[in-house]
C-alpha cells in the first residue's frame, strides 16, 4: 500500500460532516434581556437611604450598557448549559458585574434618580427601568 492516503481517516470524516448551526439567541438584545430577565431577578431596594444604586435610564450610562452586555452574551451561552450553566453565570457574570453596578460609589454614583417609580404593583420590586429610544442604539 505504498503511496496511497487514507481518505476515509479522521480528517475526512470530519470534513464530510455538517458545521453544527450556532443557538439562537433568546434575546435579541442587552435591553430586552434586562427588562425579561436581569432586572426581574434582581429584587432590591433601590434609591434614597438604601445602600444600592440604580438608574431606570441604565442604557445611558456606558459602563452599565457594556457590563448588562456582557452579562446578557454569557446568560445566551451558559443557558445551553443544562448542568450548571445558570450557577455559573450568576456567579461568575451576574453577581459580580450587578455589585459593581449597584455599588454606592459606582456608575451611578451621581445620577440624580430618586428611587421612586411609577408602579401598578407595588409588592413588584425588580430594578427600575425606561425603555430607550431604539434609534440611540442601532446595533440593537
Amino acid at each position: 500500500m505504498t503511496g496511497s492516503v487514507d481518505v476515509d481517516g479522521p480528517a475526512a470524516a470530519a470534513a464530510a460532516e455538517p458545521e453544527d448551526a450556532a443557538p439562537q439567541l433568546y434575546y435579541p438584545n442587552p435591553i430586552a434581556f434586562f427588562a425579561g430577565t436581569l432586572g426581574p431577578s434582581y429584587v432590591r431596594d433601590v434609591g434614597n437611604g438604601s445602600e444600592f444604586i440604580w438608574c431606570p435610564e441604565w442604557h445611558k450610562h456606558p459602563e452599565a450598557l457594556s457590563r448588562i452586555e456582557a452579562v446578557w452574551r454569557a446568560w445566551e451561552y451558559l443557558r445551553m448549559d443544562g448542568s450548571l450553566g445558570i450557577s455559573t453565570w450568576w456567579i461568575n457574570h451576574a453577581d459580580p458585574h450587578m455589585r459593581m453596578l449597584m455599588a454606592p460609589n459606582g456608575c451611578f454614583k451621581k445620577c440624580v434618580y430618586n428611587g421612586h417609580t411609577e408602579r401598578t404593583k407595588p409588592e413588584h420590586l425588580s430594578l427600575p427601568h425606561i425603555e430607550p429610544e431604539m434609534d440611540l442604539y442601532p446595533d440593537y
